[in-house]
């Protein structure tokens, strides 16, 4: 019995997150806030990044940086019990020098779709939170699953994904929205890009003709979209008038709010694929291999 309290006291002592009565935590990533709040645990953090806006509370979280730096002193200043970054998203060099100050720290990597119920699982292990993080991981995983029924089987529709304007960008195998377009039935029609975000030429754009284009769009940050009718007046989707403008703020971030994104995305390119079904000898030519 005095062994076994013993180690209870070993554990106590050596965990912050269980000796602190009330723990605190800094959160260098939006959807670690985000996260945060969706399993009761937001009142946990006491330091953020910049665009962590959502939900309306977490906008008056004090600021200790953004992706590009962070203010040391200022996290020091705020006494953590653990700092949660995103390993790709978050600058490396400070995260490193928290850590040889002595600061705990926990990286995340969303990866896949299915990783946004692991990761609310592992930060309602760290929050305390278990329960609710079980209830939402499992929603998650319900609606992933049945819009992966409801689409993933349907004729494929080739889009072309606009991720910035100038210069003209897009997304390759690897990045974070083509895991969207995968479970939509959708193809992207740079996956064999090398880069996760690639640089694309207007005469590469031209040549593997997209049925539809996708333009994110985001009321928290505002770009300029290109002007297909202007600039490429040629493409069959622009003629045709298939082009979409789904939410990015929630697709662009691996959140529970995410699959709302998905799911509008998963419509917009249903809606493109019945049009084509609705109009035969429409859809452009296979692209060229």
């Amino acid at each position: 019995m005095r062994r076994a309290v013993s180690a209870l006291l070993l554990l106590l002592c050596t965990s912050p997150l269980l000796a602190a009565q009330s723990p605190r935590f800094v959160v260098l990533a939006p959807h670690l806030v985000e996260q945060l709040y969706s399993i009761g645990a937001g009142g946990m953090i006491v330091g953020t990044v910049e665009h962590a806006d959502y939900p309306l509370a977490a906008a008056a979280i004090p600021r200790v940086g953004n992706y590009a730096g962070l203010q040391l002193e200022s996290i020091l200043a705020l006494k953590p019990d653990l700092v949660l970054f995103w390993q790709s998203g978050s600058p490396a060099a400070e995260i490193s020098q928290l850590q040889r100050l002595g600061i705990r720290t926990a990286g995340f990597e969303p990866k896949t779709l299915d990783d946004i119920a692991t990761d609310l699982e592992r930060l309602g292990s760290l929050t305390g939170q278990q329960t609710q993080a079980k209830q939402q991981a499992s929603l998650v995983r319900s609606r992933l699953a049945a819009l992966r029924q409801q689409y993933q089987q349907k004729k494929t529709v080739r889009v072309f994904y606009e991720l910035w304007d100038e210069p003209l960008s897009t997304i390759g195998a690897a990045a974070w929205p083509a895991q969207a377009l995968q479970l939509c039935g959708a193809a992207n029609i740079f996956a064999d890009a090398t880069a996760a975000y690639p640089q694309v030429s207007a005469e590469a754009l031209l040549q593997r003709q997209p049925d539809l284009i996708v333009q994110p769009v985001s009321s928290t940050e505002p770009r300029r979209l290109t002007d297909y009718s202007t600039r490429f007046a040629s493409l069959k989707a622009v003629q045709l008038q298939q082009r979409a403008q789904p939410n990015a703020d929630l697709l662009h971030r691996a959140t529970i709010r995410t699959l709302d994104g998905v799911a509008e995305l998963c419509q917009l390119i249903d809606r493109s694929r019945q049009f084509y079904a609705n109009k035969p000898g429409a859809s452009p030519q296979p692209m060229p291999r």
